[in-house]
């Protein structure tokens, strides 16, 4: 997940410290799922992505 993602911040590198924190881990107000799965390494950014995956990044939702 990390290269996809770096692929995609090279091409839209304002993105990067809206998804990211600043350690690189996934904002904490953010999902990424992998071909509809949930990403599971919102850390280290480790979960495998083939090379056709569909990747949502969405704003995560809460509240009442």
């Amino acid at each position: 997940m990390r290269e996809a993602l770096d692929a995609y911040f090279a091409t839209n590198p304002r993105a990067r410290g809206y998804v990211l924190d600043d350690q690189g881990a996934l904002r904490r107000h953010m999902a990424i799922f992998i071909d509809g799965r949930q990403l599971t390494d919102p850390v280290h950014l480790s979960d495998a992505v083939a090379a056709h995956a569909e990747i949502d990044i969405i704003q995560a939702l809460s509240g009442g």
